[in-house]
């Protein structure tokens, strides 16, 4: 029974990445802003891994210790030896804020924007140093033409991260980017307008064509994820959902899926 479920989501997680980074190809960069270890099976931060190959790289960004202890363990275990785990939030400037800890890890949120009603947090906070995308791009000597994707899911901050990697937005020439947004609450919201909205009128104006989803509607999520998995937090609720965005030679299938 352990080895038909281990089979499960193997063939699981090959479907996922597929459809989850379909422009993301062998000897690329990908770039995972935020990965929460809850559901480390299926993580992004690994689908990554796999799509790019043993020539290509992955970056994990995440502000969150307890993560990045699940991830070194994985990596170790699992030899995803083109992984490289950044300890850092990422926001649309270098400063400094109070991360808030929920009482699952996909739930934390920095201070500094609005809180997410829908979860709840465990009380517990602490200072942390945030950056910005370029930045991190930079001392880690990255070649932007070379990153093929980048996956932001940063529960809020979504729009201060693509704030922050302007520089890299607008040299890019081939480029992907999955972006959760359109939470319910006020922390889908920036200046009192729904954020992806705003995420999408910014991404055009750097020349990026753009497509906006709720995860209730995407086939993957919205049906075959529902029905094998039975992910019911997904149904019969308000959701978030997902923008998809491309420029330069990568292009946006009609399947595509998201985090």
């Amino acid at each position: 029974m352990r080895k038909l479920k281990s089979n499960f989501f193997h063939l699981f997680s090959l479907i996922d990445q597929f459809l989850k980074f379909p422009q993301l190809k062998k000897g690329e960069t990908g770039i995972q802003v935020g990965f929460d270890m809850n559901s480390a099976i299926t993580s992004d931060l690994f689908e990554m891994s796999r799509r790019v190959g043993k020539n290509g790289m992955v970056i994990g960004i995440d502000p969150d210790e307890w993560n990045h202890e699940v991830a070194k363990k994985i990596i170790k275990q699992k030899n995803f030896s083109n992984i490289k785990l950044v300890l850092s939030g990422t926001f649309s400037e270098e400063t400094k804020a109070t991360f808030l800890f929920g009482k699952k890890a996909s739930w934390s949120q920095l201070g500094n924007i609005p809180i997410d009603e829908t979860v709840e947090f465990s009380g517990r906070e602490k200072e942390i140093q945030l950056d910005t995308l370029d930045h991190i791009i930079e001392k880690l000597k990255i070649d932007v033409k070379k990153i093929g994707h980048v996956n932001i899911t940063n529960n809020g901050a979504e729009y201060h991260t693509l704030k922050g990697f302007e520089k890299g937005l607008s040299s890019a020439t081939d480029l992907a980017l999955t972006v959760i947004a359109g939470r319910y609450d006020a922390s889908g919201t920036i200046h009192g307008k729904p954020d992806y909205e705003v995420i999408l009128e910014y991404l055009r104006s750097l020349g990026f064509k753009t497509k906006f989803i709720r995860i209730h509607k995407n086939f993957w999520w919205g049906f075959c994820v529902k029905l094998f998995i039975n992910r019911q937090w997904i149904y019969n609720r308000k959701n978030y959902g997902v923008i998809f965005a491309t420029k330069g030679k990568k292009r946006i299938p009609f399947y595509q899926s998201f985090s």
